[in-house]
C-alpha cells in the first residue's frame, strides 16, 4: 500500500513539473502571437489593408508553428482578404481564439464593440477600434474578467 501510495506521488509530482515546463515554453510564443494579433488590430483600426493582411500572414505562421491550427486559418483568411470590410468581418472569429491567449497578460486589454458586435484585444494606449478604424473609434467598452471596467462611450 504504501509503494502505491509513493508511486502516484512521485508521477503526481512529475506531472505538474511537466505542466510547469510546458508553461514555460509556451510563453515565448504566446507572446510572439499576441504582438502580431496586435498589429493587425493596428492596420485595421488605421484603415490599412495592406498592413493588415501582412500581419495577418505573419500570424499565420506563427500559429501554425505553435500548433494553433484554428487560429492559423482564421488569420489566413485576414491575410486573403479583399477588402479591409471582410477583413474586418474575418477579424471578428479571430479575436476569439486570441482573447483566451490574452487573459490576465500585462498590457492587453480585451475590448468590446457595441455596434460590431464584437470585441477585440488591444495593447496600452489610446482605443483604436478595428471594426470602424478612423471613422468611429469611440464606440467602446473595456473588459476585464468579463465585467465593465469603464463605462460606454457614446
Amino acid at each position: 500500500m504504501k509503494s502505491t501510495f509513493r508511486f502516484f506521488l512521485v508521477i503526481a509530482a512529475l506531472a505538474v513539473g511537466f505542466v510547469r515546463l510546458a508553461s514555460a515554453a509556451d510563453m515565448p510564443m504566446k507572446s510572439e502571437l499576441l504582438s502580431a494579433y496586435a498589429k493587425i488590430a493596428d492596420a485595421l483600426a488605421s484603415d490599412d489593408l495592406g498592413g493588415a493582411t501582412a500581419a495577418a500572414g505573419a500570424l499565420a505562421e506563427h500559429a501554425g508553428t505553435a500548433g494553433q491550427k484554428e487560429m492559423a486559418e482564421r488569420a489566413a483568411r485576414i491575410s486573403n482578404a479583399s477588402n479591409i470590410s471582410a477583413a474586418r468581418e474575418q477579424f471578428k472569429a479571430l479575436s476569439l481564439s486570441i482573447e483566451p491567449l490574452a487573459a490576465g497578460v500585462d498590457g492587453y486589454t480585451v475590448m468590446s464593440c457595441a455596434l460590431a458586435q464584437a470585441g477585440w484585444v488591444q495593447t496600452g494606449g489610446d482605443v483604436r477600434n478595428p471594426y470602424f478604424g478612423k471613422s468611429n473609434a469611440a464606440r467602446w467598452r473595456s473588459e476585464k474578467g468579463g465585467g465593465c471596467v469603464s463605462s460606454w462611450l457614446w
